[in-house]
């Protein structure tokens, strides 16, 4: 599994060589991603895997436009497997009252094979 510490803000691009599901971590924080910005490759399987283990609160992960979403709850890590087909940029956020307002945003970047 990929987790960037808290403090770095990276790209990760999940790996292109494999038909298993790459892992792409996000840690969860109070109010912010890390990393805040993640590449996956175009119609490849990947597991996001939100690392909340940290935080006293629930946060998600919603990509409204893709209608993906992930929650975990304060002090656990949720994990879901997804294609993600069209390549371009996606906003993703907290949609727990407040968070995305309070910055808890990023983008995920679909990139073509």
């Amino acid at each position: 599994m990929l987790l960037a510490a808290p403090a770095q803000a990276e790209d990760i691009l999940a790996s292109l060589n494999d038909s298993t599901p790459a892992e792409v971590g996000i840690v969860a924080t109070e109010f912010q991603y890390a990393p805040a910005k993640v590449r996956v490759a175009a119609g490849r399987p990947v597991m996001l895997v939100l690392d909340n283990s940290g935080a006293e609160t629930e946060h998600g992960l919603f990509v409204p436009s893709l209608g993906f979403r992930l929650q975990a709850k304060g002090g656990e890590i949720a994990r879901k497997r997804s294609v993600f087909e069209k390549p371009g940029e996606y906003e993703f956020m907290c949609d727990l009252p407040g968070h995305g307002d309070a910055g808890m945003t990023g983008t995920l970047v679909v990139v073509d094979r």
